[in-house]
């Protein structure tokens, strides 16, 4: 009998143990998505990391504007401003899409309405900084000439 409170005040001491190291660790915090949007512009790849999606209207129509960026620590210079027509997935081209593309040399571009020209939105997630994600090709043109955009990819975090 007096071997008996020895090996129940071990057990006591090890769960202790256990559950106080299994504590210590604490709840990892949740990881946002990596942004980009990623195209080849003629023969140059482009890559902006910080890209945000944002539903507005303008006048009475219902859009996405779809923004990239670099930092504003970095030295590279230019944007991209991707406007669709809704606030959903699906293909959008011609007269739904407006797209403002600024190089590094400060000329601005835009697309026109041609038909080839398309964004694909496949996954459009409106929970703050929810995914919004797809593809596109397109051509756009400005004073300093045309550019065409190949292998576009897209991956915006939605903002409310």
């Amino acid at each position: 009998m007096k071997n008996r409170p020895l090996p129940i005040s071990m057990l006591f001491l090890l769960s202790c143990l256990a559950s106080c190291s299994k504590s210590s660790h604490g709840p990892t915090a949740p990881v946002a998505p990596t942004t980009s949007i990623f195209f080849n512009a003629n023969d140059s790849a482009i890559i902006y990391p910080l890209n945000l999606a944002y539903i507005q209207d303008v006048d009475s129509v219902h859009t996405t504007l779809i923004s990239g960026e670099y930092p504003d620590t970095s030295s590279k210079k230019g944007s991209i401003a991707i406007r669709l027509l809704g606030d959903t997935t699906g293909r959008f081209r011609g007269d739904s899409l407006l797209v403002t593309y600024t190089d590094g040399n400060g000329n601005v571009y835009y697309n026109n309405a041609d038909t080839t020209n398309y964004v694909e939105l496949d996954k459009y997630s409106k929970a703050y900084n929810g995914v919004v994600s797809g593809s596109f090709q397109l051509t756009v043109t400005g004073m300093a000439g045309s550019v065409v955009f190949s292998k576009g990819s897209i991956i915006a975090l939605y903002q409310q």
